[in-house]
């Protein structure tokens, strides 16, 4: 894929709208995306937790 490829003009042209959609304000995209995450909280993943792993190195030890 090069820099001048139809997909790159295509993503390029959606970022441009979209950009122009909220008047080029990033604050008002955020703001629409947090509205939209309110709407449909029963499908927005929450953050998950790390949980350290028990696999055990040469001498059985934790790994850390």
């Amino acid at each position: 894929m090069t820099a001048d490829s139809a997909i790159v003009e295509e993503v390029r042209q959606r970022r441009s709208a979209l950009s122009a959609r909220f008047e080029h304000d990033v604050y008002k995209y955020a703001e629409h995306l947090r509205k939209i995450q309110a709407e449909n909280a029963s499908r927005v993943v929450g953050q998950l937790t790390v949980v350290a792993s028990m696999r055990t190195g040469d001498a059985g030890k934790p790994l850390k």
